[in-house]
C-alpha cells in the first residue's frame, strides 16, 4: 500500500534546480529505475586520463592524494601515475565482464566507483564482496581488512570479503547504491563472486537481503561526509551525471529501507521552475587526453533540460582569440530542438577532437537559448593534447605534462620530434640551453640555485631550483 508523501532536503549538497524532477513522487523500484534514467546517459571518460581526474576529485586539502584504502601518505604525479597507487574499481570490473570485456562497459570509467587505492591493500581486496570481516584475517593495515565475511544476518555467506574503516563505510554503500541503480541493466550478467551479494537477471531490489541491510547500516551510521561531497561536485564537472544517495542520503530507505511505502519527494527548491539546463553544468570540463597528428578522439556530452521552449544554440569558440585551437573541434549539432532536450534521456552530444598541430589545444562551448536567461547560459571547456608521443609516463614529481623538475635537474619533452626547439635562460635573460626537441624526456642539469625560464611547446615557464 502506497503511502502519503514524504518530503525532505538535502542539507548538504548544490543540488542542480530540476536534475531529479523526473523521479518525483516515485517509490521502490520506479524511484530506482527512474534515477537509472538520469544517472545512465553521462560523459563516459578515458580510463588512461583518470590520474587528471583524480587530481581533482580524490585530493586532500593539504593537496595529497585522498585514498580510503590505508593511511599511508601520497603525491600526485602531475596527471600521471601514481607509484604504488592503483585506479581501484571499488565496484569490482570481473562482476560484470571477464577482462576483455569489461573495458567496452561504462561502468570501467565511471568515476563514481573508480578510486585511487594503496597497491598492496587494493590487490590483497581484489574482487572479493563488501562484509564484515571476522575469524580468519587475511590482510589488515588498520584502515582496510581482508578475511572470512561474520555480519551477523540470515543469508550472509561465509567467504572472503573485504572490510573498509568505520569513516569509510558509508562512501563504499553509497558507491554500491549508485552502481546497482546506474548498471541496472547489468542485471543479467552479474558473475561469480557478485551473486555472493546480489541477485542475477533482476533490477529491484538487485541486493541480496543480507546486503541490502548490511549497506543500509553503513549507511546510517556513517553520513555523508564533506569529502563525498566535495568529490560528488567534482565528478559531475567532469562526467555530467551525479550520486543521488550522497546528495539525498535517505533515499536509500526509499527504494531498499524502512521508507519504501512511502513516495520520495524532490524538494520544492529542487524543483524547476522555469527552463533550465540540468547537464552539462556551468563549469564542466571535458579532457580528450593525448593524441597523435591527425588521430581522432570522441567524447559524447549529454545535454537535458527541464522545461525548455524552443531550441538550444551551441556556439563553438577560441578560448583564446590568439590561438584559434576551436578548428580542432566539431560538434555534431549547433542546435537542439526542445523536445530533444526535454527528455528524461537527453540528448548525446558527439564531440570530435582531430588535431594536426603539436600542443595543448583548448577551445569552449557556449549553451544559450531554449528559454535560458543570460545568467543560465552554460560554458563547457574543452581541452586536449597533440603529441607525437602520446601517453609517455611522467617521472615521479612532474609538476606539469612537459616540464619536471628534480633536486638541480630541469627535466623536459617536447610534443614533437626535433621541430620544437627547447630553450632554457637564467633569470638574467642569458641563453643557457638549446636545443631541438627529441620527444623524450631530456635532462638539463642546473649549474647553481635560482629561477629558470625554460621555452618549450609553444610556452614559457618558470621553475625554481633550490
Amino acid at each position: 500500500m502506497i503511502g502519503f508523501a514524504v518530503a525532505f532536503t538535502s542539507l548538504y549538497a548544490a543540488v542542480p534546480r530540476g536534475y531529479y524532477d523526473s523521479v518525483n513522487g516515485k517509490t521502490d523500484q520506479a524511484l530506482k529505475t527512474g534515477l537509472h534514467n538520469i544517472l545512465m546517459n553521462h560523459t563516459r571518460l578515458n580510463y588512461n586520463n583518470l590520474w587528471k581526474y583524480f587530481n581533482a576529485t580524490d585530493v586532500h586539502p593539504d593537496g595529497t592524494v585522498w585514498e580510503m584504502y590505508s593511511d599511508q601518505t601520497f603525491y600526485f604525479n602531475g596527471d600521471k601515475a601514481i607509484d604504488g597507487i592503483n585506479r581501484e574499481h571499488s565496484f569490482p570490473k570481473s562482476w560484470w565482464g571477464t577482462s576483455d570485456d569489461a573495458p567496452k562497459y561504462a561502468a570501467y570509467s565511471d568515476l563514481n566507483h573508480l578510486y585511487p587505492a594503496e597497491a598492496k591493500a587494493n590487490n590483497s581486496k581484489s574482487n572479493n564482496i563488501l562484509g564484515v570481516v571476522g575469524g580468519t584475517i587475511n590482510f589488515d593495515n588498520g584502515v582496510s581488512k581482508i578475511g572470512t565475511n561474520v555480519f551477523d544476518y540470515t543469508g550472509s555467506p561465509s567467504v572472503k570479503c573485504f572490510e573498509p574503516a568505520d569513516e569509510y563505510k558509508g562512501d563504499f554503500a553509497r558507491t554500491y547504491m549508485y552502481m546497482v541503480t546506474c548498471y541496472e541493466d547489468y542485471a543479467n550478467q552479474w558473475r561469480a563472486e557478485s551473486l555472493n551479494m546480489l541477485t542475477l537477471g533482476e533490477t529491484y531490489p538487485m541486493f541480496q537481503e543480507w546486503s541490502k541491510e548490511m549497506l543500509l547500516e553503513w549507511s546510517r551510521n556513517d553520513p555523508v561526509s564533506q569529502k563525498e561531497l566535495d568529490r560528488n561536485e567534482a565528478v559531475f564537472k567532469f562526467q555530467n551525471n551525479r550520486n543521488p544517495f550522497i546528495d539525498f542520503p535517505q533515499l536509500a530507505e526509499y527504494i531498499w529501507g524502512d521508507s519504501i511505502d512511502h513516495r520520495f519527494q524532490v524538494p520544492d527548491s529542487d524543483i524547476a521552475i522555469d527552463a533550465v539546463l540540468v547537464s552539462p553544468t556551468q563549469g564542466t570540463n571535458l579532457y580528450f587526453g593525448e593524441v597523435k597528428p591527425g588521430e581522432e578522439l570522441t567524447m559524447t556530452l549529454n545535454i537535458r533540460g527541464i522545461k525548455m521552449i524552443n531550441s538550444l544554440t551551441l556556439w563553438l569558440y577560441d578560448v583564446d582569440l590568439g590561438n584559434p585551437f576551436a578548428k580542432y573541434f566539431q560538434l555534431s549539432a549547433t542546435s537542439i530542438p526542445a523536445e530533444l532536450v526535454n527528455t528524461e534521456d537527453g540528448f548525446p552530444l558527439e564531440i570530435k577532437y582531430t588535431p594536426t598541430e603539436i600542443g595543448e589545444h583548448t577551445a569552449g562551448i557556449l549553451i544559450y537559448g531554449g528559454g535560458l536567461d543570460g545568467s543560465e547560459n552554460v560554458t563547457v571547456t574543452l581541452n586536449g593534447v597533440c603529441t607525437e608521443n602520446p601517453n609517455l609516463s611522467v617521472p615521479i614529481g612532474s609538476l606539469s605534462p612537459d616540464i619536471y623538475v628534480s633536486e638541480q635537474s630541469i627535466w623536459f619533452r617536447t610534443y614533437d620530434v626535433n621541430k620544437s626547439p627547447v630553450q632554457i635562460y637564467n633569470v638574467y635573460g642569458n641563453l643557457l640551453y638549446s636545443s631541438r626537441g627529441s620527444g623524450e624526456w631530456t635532462e638539463y642539469r642546473c649549474n647553481e640555485p635560482g629561477i629558470y625560464i625554460v621555452r618549450i611547446n609553444n610556452k614559457t615557464k618558470k621553475v625554481i631550483i633550490k
